[in-house]
């Protein structure tokens, strides 16, 4: 199968897609993507996963100490393929490793779906590119979103289900489901449409009960969900205006898109008629991306958080639409231009931002079992840049080396605020972007929880920093290091 025409030029040109982005992050030892949402928690997140392998945690204390916190790692495909590069080199590496490994694989993977469709190589590749290689799958590692990078569960689910090959569809969907619940969501959908005309489609359902394992654990760290606010959910869906070229100056903290382009449009309509099926699906996960419609009261549906991910659907559909448009035109290569569309028009930025690998010298003196680092996290509406994101270098990433936990906890992806103890709001009083006024320090209620250290970061503190370490001597505190903006202090 892999020996059919097009195959070494396929591999050839995912690699260079998969690598190429990286290559100034990497060559400056830094990490690939930006701090503001998701990097450095899915960092850390493959760190507490490959820890506790064989067993799978749904709890860690390393966060929300001492009681800890609910925990299920986003990708537990990436832990697993990154467990062997995590035990020799670390987290970091493995978050590279398996990042540059998803990138290859999701357009390795769609070019094998078109390639059993029938289209000729270099078409099938123009397809692949539109899909793997998508200004929203790209921006899945800008933002470090990990499991969203892992594009190729769908596209092989796809593959597995137009050659018919049922026993290997249904190993596929349980792949997709655990690579991101909003692949497997599309899967879903995707499965009752092209069932119509692939059998294979439906029966591949089964992987669900494949995945039931995974399902448990999500549902047993984290409990019931509850509907979500018709205001977050379309803040969340598809923008529906045009976007500012990521090539343009200007930092854009988020990497949301459902950029499809003018040429994929274009490339995919002289074909809906002859693959409705196809058309069908495209048009079906676009209106859903919206967010918008009555039919987003349903069960299941009510609580899906980014609905702009359905977007994985539409690229899978127009993908061969585009592909055939192409090759009955005799003009193979026309199947590239959505992808060098994206490049120069989309919002994400072609060349992946780098965020510090590094850390001050100060965390190696860190001695505490609970280190408590000021300012926090701290919760804000979905669709705002969070001021507070780049700080999770401090008190998740930092935390890989000094290994003390932490008595912050997280909010979920920004729609609940991470239920902190009321100790810790006297605390979370001093952060500059809560705008409250300051309260007393009680050191006692944070040594009672454990807090051993408090690691004070006064750049972020601002014009307070002063009066905050004033509060810590005058409580009892004594200053261990000082580096910088940073100051160590044990209670």
């Amino acid at each position: 199968m892999l020996r059919s025409p097009g195959w070494p030029l396929a591999f050839v040109v995912a690699l260079t897609w998969a690598v190429v982005p990286l290559l100034p992050a990497l060559l400056a030892r830094a990490i690939p993507g930006q701090p503001y949402t998701d990097l450095y928690p899915s960092i850390w997140g493959l760190d507490v996963f490959c820890a506790s392998l064989p067993a799978i945690v749904t709890h860690t204390a390393r966060m929300g100490a001492p009681e800890g916190i609910g925990f299920y790692y986003s990708s537990p495909l990436h832990g697993l393929a990154g467990w062997p590069v995590w035990a020799t080199f670390g987290p970091v590496a493995a978050y590279v490793a398996t990042l540059i490994a998803a990138r290859a694989a999701t357009v390795l993977c769609a070019f094998g779906f078109l390639r059993a469709l029938n289209h000729a190589p270099l078409a099938a590749l123009g397809g692949a590119l539109l899909y793997g290689a998508s200004p929203f799958f790209h921006g899945y590692a800008v933002e470090g979103i990990v499991e969203g990078t892992d594009g190729w569960a769908l596209a092989l689910w796809a593959w597995m289900v137009v050659r018919n090959r049922p026993v290997a569809a249904i190993s596929a969907f349980a792949l997709t489901i655990l690579s991101s619940w909003y692949l497997g969501m599309v899967a879903c959908l995707l499965a009752v449409v092209l069932g119509a005309r692939y059998r294979t489609a439906w029966i591949s359902i089964l992987g669900l009960l494949l995945a039931t394992p995974a399902l448990w654990a999500f549902t047993h760290a984290f409990g019931g969900n509850t509907p979500l606010d018709p205001v977050v959910r379309v803040a969340m869906g598809a923008p529906l205006w045009f976007p500012v070229p990521g090539l343009t100056p200007g930092l854009n903290p988020f990497a949301l898109t459902t950029y499809v382009g003018f040429a994929a449009v274009a490339l995919a309509f002289p074909s809906a008629r002859r693959r409705p099926l196809w058309a069908l699906g495209a048009v079906a996960c676009a209106i859903l991306s919206t967010g918008r419609g009555p039919w987003w009261d349903l069960p299941v549906l009510e609580m899906v958080r980014f609905p702009y991910r359905w977007h994985a659907g539409t690229l899978l559909c127009l993908a061969p639409l585009v592909a055939e448009t192409a090759a009955r035109r005799k003009r193979p290569l026309l199947a590239a231009l959505p992808f060098l569309e994206g490049l120069l028009l989309s919002p994400i930025e072609p060349v992946v931002p780098s965020a510090p690998a590094d850390l001050p010298a100060i965390y190696a003196t860190v001695a505490a079992d609970t280190l408590l680092e000021i300012p926090g996290p701290v919760a804000m509406t979905p669709g705002k840049p969070n001021a507070s994101r780049p700080r999770a270098r401090w008190f998740l990433y930092a935390q890989l080396s000094h290994h003390a936990s932490s008595p912050w906890t997280l909010d979920f992806n920004g729609i609940a605020g991470g239920r902190n103890a009321p100790w810790l709001a006297a605390f979370a009083s001093w952060d500059p972007l809560l705008h409250a006024p300051n309260q007393p320090l009680d050191l006692d209620a944070a040594r009672t929880a454990g807090v051993d250290e408090v690691l004070v970061h006064r750049d972020l503190l601002e014009r307070d920093a002063d009066a905050f370490e004033a509060a810590l001597v005058a409580a009892g505190a004594t200053l261990i290091a000082r580096e910088g903006d940073l100051a160590l202090y044990r209670l």
